[in-house]
């Protein structure tokens, strides 16, 4: 099975949602590691205009949006990886 990707868009300022993501992102690298691949971007890009993103923290997975302007549950995201072929 190939690797995981996900594709983390993290706020400029420090800002509790973005915070708390980069916790439970460190949390599912060390649960999965090389099942993963944890790619972060701080603030706008090319890559956010891409997914037609309008909301900060924002996780990407597979490319497909999973979730826009809030930071889930553990359970949420490792229910997004399973979704997209997490075994």
């Amino acid at each position: 099975m190939d690797r995981v990707r996900i594709e983390a868009f993290l706020s400029m300022t420090t800002c509790s949602n973005s915070a708390s993501l980069t916790e439970l992102l460190k949390e599912i690298q060390e649960e999965f590691g090389e099942k993963v691949e944890i790619i972060t971007f701080q603030g706008r890009n090319e890559i956010f205009d891409k997914y037609n993103l309008t909301a900060l923290p924002a996780v990407v997975i597979g490319e497909i949006v999973k979730i826009m302007g809030f930071c889930p549950s553990k359970e949420s995201l490792i229910s997004a990886l399973r979704e997209m072929g997490l075994e």
